[in-house]
């Protein structure tokens, strides 16, 4: 892991404000200067957030059953059906990506922080946004972690940490009058405390999202960069290693398009393909006004046991889903559950289900959408679906961090 963060943009090693710059064709190290140079700086590190947060999209999309491997490698298998052997390539899918997102953002917000006018620097406000949104994604996504050879943490810690990085956005964001940095904070926010347990924290952040607000991760449409740049899942996709799970393709839901003409997957698989995204450049729903209805509805359920806003939110669903109206049980438990499979169907394949299973775990996983503990795993591998939905710090970065020995 140290490798390759030593390669990583800028490779952001600080003494003071100076930069050790690895590759000085991008940022000149000796003629940096944190207010001129402020922008090209935050949007390299914004890269990095990107291409973690389609990692978590693809391979936590894996874990949380959104999505089934037509690879035939075992290692790939082996994060589909959630049992983790060696190394299962959580390192190069997974821990990597979201370390790189972290140090990135987090060594850039300390340089920006420096610049001149940084109370009220749009730059400085999207890095410690990128920053929030890293250690989120790190929270949700690993059983523990850790960051830049530190010392384990855990999902409370990274939660923490995520907050105090959205909190200074949200404040830096305003005083620049960066509304769209702003509210994507907010939605970023609004979900740590929900995932944290804090439950008031996230309805009021939430309830500040104003309901049209989107923001969408952006991608490169040329094939040229498809890999390193592209839509993930349409890269999986092309090279024949993406199926949607059978749960998924039963629903006859708009918000779950899937397409069964002119696939060519041959291990067994049934090929079913996604279609919500359809090319390289397409983009990736990353925070919205809609999230932050269902995090407000959560959190009042959990907090107070009101179940009227949620229930609000699944009829506007459901009405999207070309469902009829909702008649099941009015108790807590059923209004979450029904919930948690409504927010399964908005949100397939945007890195958010993971995370709604390990904060929920009194919630049928079948009823959302996800294949419960023991069933067949119907992948080249077979077995069964395991119970471990998070992903284990990889034995390369326990290699090589002293502080995890």
């Amino acid at each position: 892991m140290r490798k390759i963060l030593a390669i990583s943009f800028a490779s952001l090693v600080l003494a003071g404000c100076d930069l050790n710059v690895a590759n000085p064709n991008v940022i000149d190290a000796s003629k940096f200067n944190p207010n001129t140079d402020g922008f090209t700086l935050s949007m390299s590190a914004q890269t990095y957030s990107y291409r973690a947060f389609q990692a978590i999209a693809l391979s936590g999309g894996w874990i949380s059953d959104e999505l089934w491997t037509g690879a035939i490698r075992p290692e790939t298998n082996h994060l589909n059906s959630r049992n983790f052997v060696g190394t299962d390539d959580i390192n190069a899918d997974i821990f990597a990506l979201l370390s790189l997102a972290v140090a990135n953002n987090v060594n850039a917000v300390r340089v920006l922080a420096a610049a001149t006018g940084s109370a009220s620097d749009s730059n400085y406000a999207r890095v410690s946004m990128n920053a929030g949104y890293a250690f989120l994604l790190m929270a949700e996504t690993m059983c523990v972690s850790d960051v830049q050879d530190g010392p384990q943490l855990t999902d409370a810690q990274l939660l923490d940490s995520a907050i105090t990085h959205f909190t200074k956005a949200i404040a830096v964001g305003n005083a620049a009058s960066n509304p769209p940095i702003v509210q994507e904070s907010q939605v970023g926010l609004a979900r740590a405390y929900l995932q944290l347990g804090s439950w008031a924290n996230a309805t009021s952040t939430a309830g500040s999202v104003p309901t049209s607000f989107v923001a969408y991760e952006i991608n490169s449409a040329n094939p040229a960069t498809a890999d390193s740049l592209g839509n993930v899942m349409i890269v999986q996709q092309n090279s024949e290693q993406l199926v949607v799970p059978q749960m998924y393709r039963d629903l006859n839901d708009p918000r779950v398009p899937t397409d069964s003409s002119g696939c060519t997957i041959t291990n067994g698989l049934p090929c079913v393909l996604q279609a919500k995204f359809s090319t390289y450049g397409d983009p990736i729903r990353l925070a919205s006004g809609l999230e932050a209805q269902f995090i407000a509805a959560e959190a009042q359920l959990h907090g107070s046991g009101s179940t009227g806003p949620a229930l609000t939110v699944i009829a506007s669903e459901r009405a999207a889903g070309n469902e009829g109206a909702y008649t099941g049980g009015t108790d807590t438990l059923s209004v979450l559950t029904e919930l948690l499979n409504q927010r399964a169907r908005e949100f397939w394949m945007e890195a958010k289900k993971l995370g709604d299973i390990r904060r929920n775990p009194s919630v049928s996983l079948a009823s959302i959408l996800t294949d419960p503990v023991g069933a067949p795993y119907l992948g080249p591998t077979g077995g069964t679906f395991g119970k471990t939905f998070c992903a284990p710090i990889p034995p390369e970065e326990i290699n090589a961090n002293p502080n995890l020995h």
